[in-house]
């Protein structure tokens, strides 16, 4: 039991830690210091409690997801649109996972979507031939990314202490990584709440994968403490990633003073790495930018070291494929817990659903090739995934699980009203692909208004 116990915690942990411990989090652990940290805690215990409930209620009746929605909850609709938001965050990680890769390898954006391709169809191929043993397949590839990414965070410490030499430099990147630990920075309200959205979307709350790790649990294993395991992973790793960052900015700071001191490099060059690191100062002090517009930023930091600071091919490659293989261990249990779910609803054998399951994920990663589509699928878990987690908790209330329905209630609530707050920014953002990304988060909770005429035909 200590061997399924310790495979559970990585497996859960591989999907909860991914690409937004990179991309996302830091920024408000830099931005909000520990002030921000400790609020950060509320809607990680309250993902925590819903992951709980989710995985309970299947690991206790024996249900698969689809039978506990129609049978039990009386709500088969909500499962497609579950389904449907996996598939988007399916396409959306495996971009930005593939855009990681293309930075190590120098290629430019063009030839993400070939990456893409490539990455979905390793991760179907590992899952097809793990056969009987994806759960520990998928446990030793989380395993190798939580010690990669740790070794990663020293090994970017230690390369910026000892090439950051400018004063300047040196006084903003310790400025960086001071603020990660301090109690003075001031807190903004549509920060905390781009915060609280974001440790949401960090969790893989409303997709539906925990109902599924929950109908393969064996009964006697301690989900508490799996849980506690994983909770206490996800802030170490978040202060691994927020620290990777502080650092890195660091070094870019010196390598765009020392481009502006070089004659050989031209003046639009020195400009445009001026430009990308005010994109990163911009990130490091203004909490209130929307996470959206934070994601990209962090693929500047390649492009400022590159040829600008030694060992620049070290830093970016253990920073990126960091990254990269925090996006493939989500990759592979999103594929994996898809096939599952649609499995189970279209009555398809494994493979079929494995093979459905990645097209339509490259389908998404191929199209956010264009600027604006990349953005409105970006738009749509920041816009929803709040008001999809209280969707996906719904089947909680249900009289015959034994989950407290007053809690249940209250953090239905907490989703809801973060969902509207969250869907009214994006809705009244002055660019236009952004509202249409939320608008097609709604287009996700279209089947729900379905779910009498499901009921009717499966009689």
């Amino acid at each position: 039991m200590r061997k399924i116990s310790f495979l559970m915690a990585f497996l859960i942990a591989g999907y909860v830690l991914g690409i937004w411990n990179f991309l996302v989090l830091p920024k408000y652990y830099i931005t909000f210091g520990l002030k921000g940290f400790l609020i950060s805690l509320l809607p990680m215990l309250v993902a925590m409690f819903l992951i709980y409930s989710e995985a309970e209620s299947t690991k206790k009746t024996r249900y698969l997801i689809y039978e506990l929605f129609f049978k039990i909850a009386r709500t088969p609709a909500l499962i497609f649109s579950l389904l449907m938001f996996l598939m988007i965050m399916l396409g959306v990680t495996t971009y930005y996972s593939s855009y990681g890769l293309a930075l190590i390898f120098g290629m430019g954006s063009r030839y993400i979507p070939i990456l893409a391709l490539g990455t979905i169809l390793l991760s179907v191929l590992m899952l097809i031939l793990a056969k009987g043993r994806t759960l520990e397949f998928i446990s030793v590839v989380s395993i190798l990314f939580v010690l990669f990414a740790l070794a990663s965070a020293f090994l970017i410490r230690n390369q910026a202490l000892s090439m950051v030499t400018a004063p300047q430099a040196v006084q903003y990147m310790k400025g960086a990584v001071s603020s990660i630990t301090s109690f003075d920075l001031s807190l903004t309200t549509r920060g905390v709440l781009f915060m609280v959205v974001s440790v949401f979307v960090s969790l893989g709350l409303g997709a539906g994968v925990y109902y599924v790790l929950g109908s393969f649990t064996p009964e006697e294993l301690n989900l508490r403490k799996v849980l506690a395991a994983v909770f206490v992973l996800q802030i170490i790793l978040s202060f691994a990633a927020a620290f990777t960052v502080a650092y890195s900015l660091g070094a870019a700071y010196q390598a765009y003073g020392e481009a502006f001191q070089n004659p050989n490099i031209p003046a639009d060059e020195s400009m445009k790495l001026f430009m990308k690191f005010n994109d990163l100062k911009d990130y490091a002090t203004n909490s209130d930018k929307s996470p959206m517009d934070s994601i990209e930023v962090f693929y500047s930091i390649p492009a400022v070291l590159r040829d600008n600071v030694p060992n620049d091919t070290t830093l970016i490659a253990l920073l990126m494929l960091s990254l990269y293989l925090a996006g493939l261990t989500t990759i592979i249990i999103l594929i994996e817990m898809g096939s599952q779910m649609l499995s189970e609803v279209m009555q398809l054998g494994r493979n079929p659903s494995l093979g459905f399951v990645g097209i339509l994920g490259m389908i998404v990663a191929g199209a956010m090739v264009v600027g604006d589509i990349r953005t409105m699928f970006v738009v749509v878990p920041f816009s929803v995934a709040a008001l999809m987690a209280a969707v996906e908790s719904y089947p909680l209330l249900s009289s015959e699980l034994t989950h407290n329905k007053a809690v249940v209630s209250a953090v239905m609530l907490l989703l809801f009203v973060s969902g509207l707050a969250t869907l009214y920014y994006s809705l009244t953002a002055p660019k236009m692909p952004v509202k249409i990304g939320a608008v097609l988060g709604l287009v996700l909770l279209v089947p729900v208004l379905m779910n009498g005429m499901l009921l009717k035909a499966r009689r």
